[in-house]
């Protein structure tokens, strides 16, 4: 044995650790390496798979056994041993050799559960839902439906997994208790196409006996109200597969005697009305504890929906408790309560004992008037803030929507003390109306968000940038419910631009591995039928934006690729990004684009011809990287091809870039250029800058290629006098304009902007990219190269930033001592580096850690 043996570690399945329930036949395995010996590397491996912790301990693989295999670049192992069965539990292990040949000690055991693998294994579960029909006027009360059945077990319980969805969202119990934590479960799909379901562990929530099992569905994304949002750009109804809330479910139960017992849902199951009378995603919950309705018995059904899937992505869940800091009130029975920063959640209202259906009333906001009354009007469902009842779909009769139609929830008072919590959405605020109440409102909110693990952080001696990295990390998880969405309460939807534009800044920060695999889904599900890639996903009847927005889909997939060696979806999508291509080649005969959005809220005029057809350029090479990925060697060159006669159509199109900020940096980012016009371009950009007093003028993307393009020239000393800028705009100013999430405008906004809004979020991957260095290489698989450029700007003294890759930890810290720079990397086994220093030479790093004084 080595003195520092080479050892395995963070064991995971599908990019987890030890998941229940996965739907795919060959799950994906992976592992880091760790060792104390500086330069060491993985020579080969072995992974046991067995069908019991009994035969791993004795070192057999009873499922798979690969043997020695040789393989320094493994990252990812696609089971390959016997063919699996569903709800099958399975154990494994694996052990390295490092550079000498030596073995390393087995990792620990780590496991994964297989779901429910066909349709069949669902065993005569039935889709169900309640009996009554939909209500005429659609914003008339319409409960939502709570399922419940028994179920008698003779023994003691050994084992139990329960596998369920509903739609629009469920919340199971069993004998009173949830299932879980998660929360807003399923996540978001074209329902068309697939619905996800999750599997949970509920052993310790049976009983020997009578056992009580329910399900509470809401309408979620299935059942919406046909709000004419955007002037009537968007009616969710028109574009979404809908129906009436549903449930399915299967209840697997082993007993300590070994029988087993399978409950599914079925019409023996009954249902009845709960007291949230009335829920939608956008204009709140009605709770009335009063309303009751006779169990029914359940009814089949029938409206199609595609195939069940694993959940690839974290589930939503509480993130925070937040106390309020400040509860005032602005006249009798009205109080503001503000918990201090804007967030996305829900809150859980102490009421006490009133008048029975006596009301309290909540609603939303982001900002408070001068008076300090509620602003609620930057978080109004679509825009929807004016015109009659009818205009907005509602019939004569109907008391909804309220105009404007802002976020609120309803608790009506049954005359006993109660805590009410909304439970089928979630809003963007920071500010809660509370009206109805004569003493102080007792509340705390819940700040909720996709369940992300962190993968970075990044400080420095500058405190407004850290409170810039804060302000982003915040945004960033108000927007990840299951979607990554523009903002929290406004829209809620997937766009692609913003995706664009932050997608490595959400990487750097967050496992998005299962995240981005879902959205990557959502944009194939939502292809339109001629080929063209819509502004959301899933779709909502947007298609304006063009290009830059269509772009998330190749471009999350080359990032996968990057960031975390995912061939496997690429192989998924490949065909949908084809078709997207050529319709796009049908679209732009002349390969110059002539419409679309450009840089979004950049503060001068840029257009189409001369950015998007950059962007364009950019995914017909992207499309050949993921060709060549897929060893498609002539469409690679197909792509690449594609890509040349873009660029060619654009030059000749435009000389020289418009005289633009933004356009300038979409021509040094996308432009293809030679040495001396990035050089002339780059004076050109700089002038700009010093032209605006050392401010911007982009937008979403302009604002990113601007950070990157001046750091890759070698003037990060100006991006970074960009990024510490206090006046207007910049980022600095929001947060002198009191912001604690970042802007969807540079300038503030009481009426229609967002204020927890991601896409100038761009700004923390320059942080990790460019000041901590740290860039995976654009044909990196994995992390298994990086490029390190850490820039020592004159306004820093120090600077550290850690990414803990799929390959394990990276990272980069220096700071100033005198006139030198102690630089220190931190290199897992597996990542190859190559540290750019700041004259021109280049060094390769071996794993381990490097110090060295510059």
């Amino acid at each position: 044995m080595p003195m520092n043996p080479l050892s395995s570690t963070a064991l995971r399945c599908e990019y987890q650790l030890n998941p229940l329930g996965l739907t795919t036949p060959a799950p994906r395995l992976s592992w880091q390496l760790r060792s104390s010996r500086k330069g060491e590397a993985q020579s080969a491996f072995q992974v046991l798979v067995a069908s019991s912790k009994a035969l791993l301990s004795q070192n057999h693989g009873d499922l798979w056994d690969t043997g020695k295999v040789s393989g320094a670049e493994t990252l990812q192992l696609v089971y390959g041993g016997k063919p699996l069965r569903s709800r099958q539990r399975v154990y494994w292990k694996v052990r390295a050799w490092g550079r000498d040949n030596h073995a390393g000690p087995w990792s620990t055991v780590a496991f994964w559960e297989q779901g429910l693998l066909t349709p069949a294994d669902w065993g005569g579960a039935q889709w169900i839902r309640a009996p009554w029909p939909a209500p005429k006027d659609p914003y008339a009360d319409d409960p939502a439906p709570l399922f419940t059945h028994k179920v008698t077990l003779p023994r003691a319980v050994a084992s139990a997994r329960l596998s369920v969805t509903g739609l629009g969202y469920f919340e199971a119990r069993i004998n009173g208790k949830n299932v879980s934590e998660a929360v807003l479960e399923p996540g978001w799909t074209n329902y068309q196409k697939r619905v996800f379901y999750r599997t949970f562990d509920v052993t310790r929530l049976l009983q020997r006996g009578e056992n009580d099992l329910s399900i509470l569905v809401g309408n979620g994304w299935w059942n919406p109200l046909p709000l004419a949002m955007f002037g009537g750009g968007v009616t969710l109804t028109r574009d979404l597969a809908t129906g009436r809330p549903r449930c399915l479910a299967r209840l697997d139960i082993e007993l300590t005697d070994g029988t087993r017992q399978t409950v599914v849902t079925d019409p023996r199951w009954q249902v009845a009305e709960s007291p949230i009378v009335f829920n939608n995603s956008y204009l709140g919950e009605v709770y009335d504890p009063l309303h009751a309705s006779k169990p029914l018995a359940a009814v089949v059904s029938t409206e199609p929906v595609g195939p069940l899937e694993a959940e690839p992505q974290p589930a939503i869940r509480v993130l925070e408790t937040l106390k309020p800091v400040a509860i005032t009130q602005t006249k009798p029975g009205v109080w503001i309560v503000d918990f201090g920063v804007n967030f996305a959640g829900r809150v859980a209202l102490t009421v006490p004992a009133l008048l029975s259906r006596q009301k309290v009333h909540l609603r939303y906001g982001e900002l408070v008037n001068k008076d300090g009354t509620l602003n609620p009007m930057t978080s109004v469902c679509g825009q929807i803030k004016g015109g009659t009842k009818e205009r907005q779909g509602a019939t004569a009769s109907s008391e909804r929507p309220a105009i404007p139609a802002v976020q609120e929830d309803t608790f009506i008072s049954d005359g006993r003390p109660a805590t009410f919590q909304p439970r089928f959405g979630f809003r963007g605020f920071r500010y809660v109306e509370v009206t109805g109440l004569a003493t102080k409102p007792e509340l705390v909110a819940h700040r909720l968000g996709a369940g992300l693990e962190s993968a970075g952080e990044f400080t420095c001696s500058d405190p407004l940038l850290n409170q810039i990295q804060e302000l982003t990390r915040r945004t960033f998880l108000s927007n990840v419910f299951s979607v990554q969405s523009d903002c929290p309460h406004r829209e809620k939807f997937g766009y692609g631009g913003d995706i664009v534009a932050t997608r490595d800044a959400f990487l750097y920060n967050f496992d998005m591995a299962g995240f981005y695999t879902k959205v990557v889904q959502d944009y194939g599900d939502a292809q339109r039928p001629e080929g063209s890639l819509p502004d959301t996903a899933p779709f909502v009847g947007l298609q304006y934006c063009g290009v830059g927005w269509a772009m998330a889909h190749p471009l999350l997939q080359a990032e996968l690729l990057r960031f975390y060696g995912d061939t496997r979806l690429i192989e998924q999508q490949y065909a949908t990004t084809v078709r997207w291509l050529e319709w796009a080649q049908r679209r732009y005969p002349r390969y110059v684009v002539e419409e679309g959005l450009t840089d979004h809220e950049g503060l001068t005029q840029n257009p189409p011809q001369a950015t998007v057809t950059l962007l364009y350029a950019e995914c017909a090479r992207l499309a050949a990287r993921l060709a060549q990925t897929l060893h498609r060697e002539a469409d690679a060159a197909r792509w690449q091809a594609l890509a040349g006669q873009i660029n060619a159509a654009y030059h000749k199109a435009f000389p020289t870039p418009p005289a633009t900020q933004t356009s300038v940096a979409y021509a040094l980012e996308y432009g293809q250029l030679d040495p001396e016009r990035r050089k002339a371009l780059t004076r050109q950009l700089v002038a700009d800058v010093a032209k605006h007093d050392n401010h911007l003028t982009t937008g979403i993307n302009g604002t990113k290629f601007l950070l990157d393009t001046l750091s890759r020239e070698g003037r990060a000393d100006i991006a970074a006098q960009l990024a510490q800028q206090k006046s207007f705009p910049s980022w600095g100013w929001m947060i002198t304009g009191g912001a604690t999430t970042l802007w969807e405008h540079w300038a503030f906004s009481d009426n229609t902007f967002s204020h927890n809004h991601p896409m100038f979020g761009s700004v923390s991957a320059w942080f990790f990219a460019w000041l901590g260095g740290i860039q995976p290489e654009p044909d990196a698989i994995g992390c298994d190269r990086v490029a390190l450029r850490p820039q020592f700007v004159p306004s820093l003294s120090h600077a550290n930033a850690t990414y803990r890759s799929i390959r394990g930890p990276i990272r980069v810290a220096w700071k100033r001592t005198g006139a030198a720079v102690v630089l220190e990397v931190t290199l897992p086994v597996g990542v190859r580096a190559t540290l750019h220093l700041p004259d021109g030479s280049a060094r390769p790093l071996e794993s381990g850690k490097t110090v060295m004084t510059l």
